[in-house]
């Protein structure tokens, strides 16, 4: 039988297929295949995958289908990828306004390995009735040229639901932001049917506590999928050399032939034209200093593992 993976639970895995919903281990041979290696878990959710039902009802994975995708991390230190998802039609990167506050450095790297994978990012900031104008005009000044779809919405007031919503129909989504941002409250607003629990972020820290304890798919209706994953704290892009970065910052593309030296870091080459354009204001300095910050960050891993 084939179905798609909507649940991961340790050992467990949950398949949707056309029967209905049967909890899954993965065959002994499947976790030996040179072709999931990589991974720490050989199985995430968005999979397609061939199982064997067994005689009490339960089911053995016996084969994973070629993924066109899969998002995943990679943290210092690890030797092998985080595979959070597979078989994506678009990342939805969840952000708010206000607390806990937006974290465009957080939003810059889920995007770098969003578009690593050629996976559309969507950029949805939650909570718009906390800020002011001119914060999201800024925000909009941040971002403006990166190639992210962007919607700026209150799941409070209802703003920008319907943008949402429109977005998400017919696609496999994978909803991803720290803590506390609403990726629950969003999704009760757009599909009240679901009555997700909803946790408030605490008063002491300004950061959300975790409603969401695995990865798992939503099926709102019958051709749209959303995964739902934990807030993360943190992102690694362990696996991303230094020299291949700045083509995931798509501002930076028009501009990089213009470079003396290709490739081009954008770093400490004399007659780079992408930092010519940030002194002149035309490329946001903010968001320059966050891709520097990652460059940095994978450099001296690099250097690290390689001395």
């Amino acid at each position: 039988m084939i179905g798609t993976v909507v649940k991961t639970f340790g050992r467990y895995h949950t398949v949707r297929h056309d029967d209905g919903l049967t909890n899954c281990v993965l065959r002994g041979r499947m976790r030996k295949d040179p072709g999931l290696k990589r991974f720490s878990e050989p199985v995430a959710v968005g999979d397609r995958v061939a199982f064997e039902l067994n005689d009490d009802g339960s089911g053995a994975i016996s084969r994973i289908e070629e993924r066109k995708n899969a998002f995943t991390r990679k943290d210092r230190g690890n030797s092998r990828e985080d595979i959070i998802a597979a078989n994506l039609d678009q990342l939805v990167i969840i952000q708010s306004f206000a607390r806990p506050r937006l974290n465009p450095r957080f939003v810059d790297r889920v995007a770098v390995r969003g578009s690593k994978e050629g996976i559309t990012v969507v950029l949805c900031v939650n909570k718009s009735d906390l800020s002011t104008r001119a914060e999201i005009a800024d925000f909009r000044a941040y971002y403006r040229g990166s190639g992210l779809a962007i919607i700026v919405a209150s799941a409070e007031k209802g703003s920008g639901m319907d943008s949402l919503r429109d977005v998400l129909h017919g696609k496999v989504s994978l909803f991803v932001g720290t803590s506390g941002v609403g990726k629950s409250t969003i999704l009760n607003r757009l599909y009240p049917g679901l009555d997700l629990r909803i946790s408030e972020v605490s008063e002491s820290t300004g950061k959300g506590r975790h409603t969401t304890t695995n990865a798992e798919m939503i099926n709102p209706d019958a051709v749209t999928g959303i995964i739902d994953t934990p807030g993360f704290r943190e992102f690694g892009l362990m696996d991303i050399e230094p020299d291949v970065l700045a083509g995931y910052f798509y501002e930076y593309g028009d501009y990089a032939s213009r470079c003396r030296f290709r490739p081009c870091t954008h770093d400490h080459e004399p007659g780079c034209e992408v930092k010519k354009l940030v002194e002149e204001g035309e490329i946001s300095q903010e968001r320059y200093v966050s891709y520097l910050n990652i460059l940095y960050s994978i450099k001296d891993y690099y250097e690290t593992r390689y001395q």
